[in-house]
């Protein structure tokens, strides 16, 4: 087997850290090495610029790790209605060393995503919509902004907010949202600043597509207008018809014919695929950022993995989105298997948010942990 060779300093602070494509990293000498009984004799090394030290354990994705699980069999189960529970036993390990695993893939695959798009050249327009759900109780909803090829079904990007409690209630109902918003009160603009993000992706769209004119269809939400207006370079490009703002009413049928279809294509098969997203389960989810990465994890095998259409197409939703398919499975063949950096991946504020995870969960103390490593 050859030696591994690193591909750059393993310090996110120097300078070689950083290195333009295809320049190999010669600054570095061996260092010894450590055993492991995971992974076994595991080669150490030392930068000659920084002189900040490193192992081959620092490019892989269980970095840290102490056992090897399949990632993309978890992925597979997770996508497939599982519950962690369930993927915990299938494994025989713990449902926090899963969740470990996910957190892991999750940046993984965000990693993925991010190089994708810079090969991307696209010729559909996008379908926007809110898949709801909740996390921890009932009283705190969700709305999940997903944006969507409405010929690919490719998703682009996806936000969450929480919201607060609606609907029908009961007086002890309400005494007791009462007493829950003094302690987490949902943003009342919640639904407007999300769509606002998730249309900044949008424009990343446009600007990689080769169309003049891009069609965003939604719903009759009164939010979607006032969400529209916020960036300035979305309002300059409305206002010279590149961007066309369409609404249809979200009680119209829900057939192939519909512009929503895309959104409520994805609405089914979440419901379907997604153990903590189906009616009346009591495998939902207990916080915001893990519910992300779970979804993110979700997204990437629906739009990598899953071909179009079950019967009589074999391409790839990203395929059919018109993503480069040699890059495509490059990145598959080494996803696993080589750590995403933070320091090296372009993010859009959504991801950003999954990777870090900054989003609050209602009634949680503190922010979520994070690894050092993760923000490297």
């Amino acid at each position: 087997m050859k030696p591994f060779t690193p591909p750059f300093c393993g310090s996110s602070s120097c300078s070689l850290h950083s290195l333009v494509r295809g320049v190999p990293y010669t600054e570095f000498i061996g260092w010894g090495s450590y055993s492991t009984k995971a992974f076994g004799e595991v080669p150490r090394f030392r930068c000659t610029v920084c002189g900040k030290t490193f192992s081959e354990q620092t490019f892989r994705t269980d970095y840290y790790a102490k056992r090897v699980i399949d990632y993309e069999e978890v992925t597979r189960r997770l996508s497939s209605c599982e519950s962690l529970s369930a993927i915990a036993r299938a494994f025989h390990a713990s449902t926090d060393t899963i969740s470990n695993r996910i957190s892991r893939a999750c940046r993984q695959v965000l990693s993925f995503e991010s190089d994708q798009a810079e090969s991307r050249h696209l010729d559909e327009d996008l379908v926007a919509d809110g898949f709801e759900s909740f996390c921890g109780s009932q009283y705190f909803p969700n709305n999940i902004t997903i944006l969507v090829g409405s010929v690919s079904q490719f998703v682009y990007t996806a936000d969450h907010v929480t919201l607060r409690r609606k609907g029908r209630m009961t007086e002890g109902q309400r005494i007791r949202r009462a007493a829950l918003e003094r302690l987490f009160k949902a943003d009342p603009k919640g639904i407007e600043k999300s769509f606002a993000r998730v249309i900044g992706e949008g424009l990343r769209v446009l600007s990689d597509g080769c169309r003049s004119v891009l069609n965003l269809w939604t719903d009759e939400h009164r939010a979607y207008p006032r969400a529209i207006n916020q960036p300035s370079c979305f309002s300059v490009l409305r206002a010279a018809g590149r961007i066309i703002h369409r609404t249809i009413s979200s009680r119209a049928a829900r057939t192939r014919a519909n512009p929503l279809f895309p959104v409520n294509y994805l609405d089914r098969e979440m419901r379907k695929d997604m153990h903590e997203h189906t009616r009346e389960t009591v495998c939902f989810g207990r916080n915001v950022n893990r519910q992300m990465e779970r979804l993110a994890l979700y997204l990437w095998w629906h739009n990598y993995r899953k071909p179009h259409r079950i019967r009589g197409e074999t391409r790839s939703h990203a395929e059919v989105a018109g993503y480069d398919m040699s890059r495509i499975d490059e990145g598959l063949r080494w996803i696993w298997e080589r750590r995403a950096w933070l320091s090296l991946t372009d993010l859009p504020e959504t991801m950003r948010d999954s990777w870090l995870r900054t989003r609050v969960s209602p009634l949680r103390q503190g922010p979520d942990y994070l690894p050092r490593f993760a923000r490297a």
